[in-house]
């Protein structure tokens, strides 16, 4: 029974003893947590190309037209005026064009060309005579200056050149003015334009457009008119950028 009792202490000593002699206990170390690093994305971009349609009203203008007698023709008549052509209707367009934006920077610059078709036009009738104006289509080319307002959202100004075809008759008492003739002029407006993700974006614009004054002889060679186009159109429209 000592024997047992001996062999017994000496196992329980042993046991509490080994730590000691293999360098005491053990202590884990945890590992660091790495707290992952977000990069936020960039910022949207206006810069690149772009291509794009919408859908417009043009309104507003007011061509008097005013029958004058040549200063060479026959006989004499007071002057006439048979009205005035508020030329207005729908248009839908197709534009195309490419924007530089420097990183970091609000301002965007670019250019764009557009081409935009319609049935403006509008008659009158007045002391004998039918006019009537017409503007079928439209083409221009207009450089683009433009702010970010906020990161997705431009506001811009243009102005440019443009052609249009344009459809001019009078039919009165003294003959008939019946003209078709391509025509230049000019173009400035606002825009607002924002951003629905990296490809696709909105805009609204306002333009205004005048065509200058282009003067018609009659048939007869008796009377004259002088037109003089101008008109506004609100366009909505949609982008593909690349």
């Amino acid at each position: 029974m000592p024997m047992a009792r001996s062999i017994f202490v000496g196992t329980v000593v042993a046991a509490f003893a080994m730590p000691a002699f293999a360098g005491g206990p053990v202590v884990v170390t945890p590992e660091p947590v790495v707290t992952p690093v977000v990069v936020p994305p960039p910022p949207p971009s206006f810069a690149g190309g772009y291509v794009g349609a919408g859908l417009g009203y043009a309104f507003g203008a007011d061509d008097e037209v005013g029958i004058r007698p040549l200063a060479d023709a026959p006989g004499s008549f007071p002057r006439t005026v048979a009205g005035s052509a508020d030329v207005n209707g729908a248009v839908a367009n197709i534009h195309t064009g490419y924007r530089w934006q420097q990183p970091g920077s609000n301002f965007v610059y670019g250019v764009e060309a557009m081409f935009s078709a319609g049935e403006v036009s509008d008659f009158t009738q007045e002391n004998g005579y039918r006019a009537e104006s017409k503007i079928k289509w439209a083409g221009t080319l207009r450089g683009q200056l433009g702010y970010t307002v906020r990161p997705d959202t431009l506001l811009y100004g243009f102005a440019g050149y443009s052609k249009a075809r344009s459809e001019y008759k009078v039919v009165g008492p003294l003959g008939v003015i019946d003209e078709k003739d391509d025509i230049d002029g000019y173009v400035v407006g606002l825009g607002l334009e924002r951003m629905l993700n990296d490809r696709w974006s909105v805009r609204g614009e306002y333009e205004y457009a005048n065509y200058g004054k282009d003067e018609y002889v009659s048939d007869t060679g008796v009377y004259r008119t002088e037109a003089t186009p101008e008109f506004s159109t609100i366009r909505i429209g949609v982008n593909y950028n690349f």
